[in-house]
């Protein structure tokens, strides 16, 4: 993408190349990818922090729906948009993983003291 811009900025080869036509890859590449970061983030954020969460997270991808997902976005290199009845599902399903989660994670600790 960033060749691309190169190229395309520099008409060819005819002109040096500037900030501002980086820039417009910048922004082509920020509009493109963002969203794919931006869940990432946001998954790392909710499943990083700890080992139950980590365990809810191994309980959302057994999912099929989330093994479909994973991997058209994997595939397409950007989230790809999905079903709003099984993104609902799956939000549910994930609130209900963290909840259990964090309940084992109590009780260990519990254990643990």
């Amino acid at each position: 993408m960033c060749a691309e811009a190169i190229v395309e900025g520099s008409e060819n080869g005819k002109r040096m190349v500037n900030e501002a036509d980086l820039r417009t890859y910048l922004e082509k590449w920020d509009k493109t990818y963002w969203p794919t970061y931006k869940v990432l983030d946001v998954l790392q954020k909710v499943f990083y922090r700890s080992n139950p969460a980590r365990e809810a997270f191994v309980e959302m991808c057994a999912d099929e729906y989330v093994q479909k997902m994973t991997f058209d976005s994997y595939l397409y290199k950007r989230v790809v948009p999905g079903n709003p009845w099984e993104d609902l599902k799956l939000a549910v399903n994930t609130i209900g993983s963290l909840v259990r989660a964090y309940a084992l994670r109590r009780e260990m600790e519990k254990i643990n003291v």
